[in-house]
C-alpha cells in the first residue's frame, strides 16, 4: 500500500465516524431512538463497569524465569542467550 492509499483509507474512516456520530446524536436523526430506554441504559452501564473491573482486576503476569533463557553455552563455557527458547 502506498502512502496515498493509507491516507485515503484514514480520511474515509474519519468521515464514516463523523457521519455515524452525527446520525446517532442529532435531534433530527431518523435512526436515533425517540424514547428513553432505562433497561438498555442499565445494561450499558453494567457492561462498562464490568469491563473496567475485569481490566483492573487482572493479576499481573508472573515474573519470567530468566534461567531457562540462557541454556546455550559458547566454546569457553559461558552461558549465552538461546534465541530459540526466548519466547
Amino acid at each position: 500500500m502506498s502512502k496515498d492509499d493509507i491516507k485515503k483509507i484514514a480520511i474515509t474512516a474519519l468521515v464514516c465516524v463523523a457521519v455515524t456520530w452525527c446520525a446517532a446524536t442529532s435531534d433530527y436523526s431518523p435512526v436515533k431512538p425517540q424514547q428513553d430506554r432505562p433497561v438498555l441504559r442499565f445494561v450499558k452501564r453494567l457492561a462498562k463497569v464490568g469491563l473496567w473491573v475485569l481490566w483492573c482486576a487482572e493479576p499481573a503476569p508472573p515474573a519470567p524465569n530468566m534461567a531457562y533463557h540462557a541454556q546455550a553455552y559458547d566454546r569457553d563455557g559461558n552461558r549465552v542467550l538461546d534465541h530459540g527458547k526466548g519466547w
